[in-house]
């Protein structure tokens, strides 16, 4: 008797190791990470007004999807495009210039984006301001003054903060690098509009959302500063997701994201009253890379912009 316990204990023994072995290799076999990288930008949560939709973004997609995940501080475009390119970074929120750039760089993938019924994409305009003291009154005297005028950009990687102003002053007649006395970055929208406003620099460009915000939150009146020039309207900015992730991983992320307001409508609302209060009635819509062709061959045309393959 006692021998053919023995026995059954070690059988039953293999047949558990087995059968967690077999579980091992099949989730193995999905190539799926023991946890998600999910990059959030300090900057933006604090022009939000509050640190917690990170936190509370974290908890929602971990508990669509059944991983962990870590939340990555970024604070540059080119910092979020090299973590995920280093697969450091598996989803991130990303400018529409920025985006092209992971896409190529970092085999990045959009997958969300706001929008509104029928597919159409929501958007937002570029400004180029100066401090509201300034002598300078229109793109005429930015040109006539510009060999005195310190300019700053937003960021390298920027649609909103580079690109677009950027072929704005260039089709005004202002080469940015030659005519003005001095062009730098200003490491962010909101570094950017608040070097603006305090004089810091002479003038500069960012995302009119950054100014939308911050008047809207009693933080900034609206002529702390004088807007010169304004864009066509820009695509709404995607979130994506590194491309090697599964294909079946991507799917769900992406579902999370379109079922965010009926699964989580506390974080919704959150986050529509803060981050997209200035896309009034939008919701996630899905996007591709294809989304993104217009502004690709946009950003295409200009020389400065050779980062971007053809």
């Amino acid at each position: 008797m006692k021998r053919l316990l023995s026995c059954f204990v070690s059988l039953f023994a293999l047949t558990i190791t087995l059968v967690a072995s077999g579980c091992e290799k099949g989730n193995a076999s999905t190539g799926w990470p023991k946890e998600i990288h999910y990059a959030y930008s300090p900057s933006a949560e604090t022009l939000q007004g509050a640190t917690t939709h990170t936190e509370q973004m974290r908890r929602y997609l971990e508990s669509q999807l059944h991983i962990p995940v870590d939340l990555v501080q970024v604070s540059q475009y080119a910092a979020t495009i090299e973590a995920m390119r280093a697969d450091k970074v598996d989803i991130a929120h990303f400018g529409g210039l920025s985006y092209l750039i992971a896409a190529q760089k970092a085999a990045a993938q959009a997958i969300v984006s706001r929008g509104y019924a029928g597919g159409r994409l929501a958007g937002y305009r570029s400004l180029i301001a100066v401090p509201k003291n300034s002598s300078i009154h229109s793109i005429q005297d930015l040109k006539a003054h510009a060999k005195s005028l310190v300019f700053a950009f937003a960021d390298p990687a920027s649609t909103s903060g580079n690109l677009y102003p950027r072929v704005g002053l260039l089709s005004l007649g202002i080469d940015p690098e030659r005519d003005f006395k001095q062009v730098l970055y200003a490491n962010g929208h909101l570094a950017d509009l608040m070097a603006i406003r305090s004089g810091k620099v002479d003038a500069g460009a960012f995302d009119e959302l950054y100014m939308t915000r911050l008047i809207a939150k009693g933080r900034m009146k609206p002529d702390e500063v004088r807007v010169l020039w304004t864009s066509d309207l820009i695509p709404a900015e995607p979130i994506a997701v590194r491309g090697s992730l599964p294909e079946q991983l991507k799917k769900e992320i992406q579902q999370a994201y379109l079922d965010m307001r009926k699964r989580d409508p506390e974080l919704w609302n959150e986050l529509n009253q803060s981050a997209y209060a200035t896309y009034p009635g939008s919701t996630y819509i899905p996007v591709t890379d294809a989304t993104y062709d217009g502004l690709r061959h946009y950003a295409l045309q200009v020389k400065q912009f050779n980062f971007l393959e053809k």
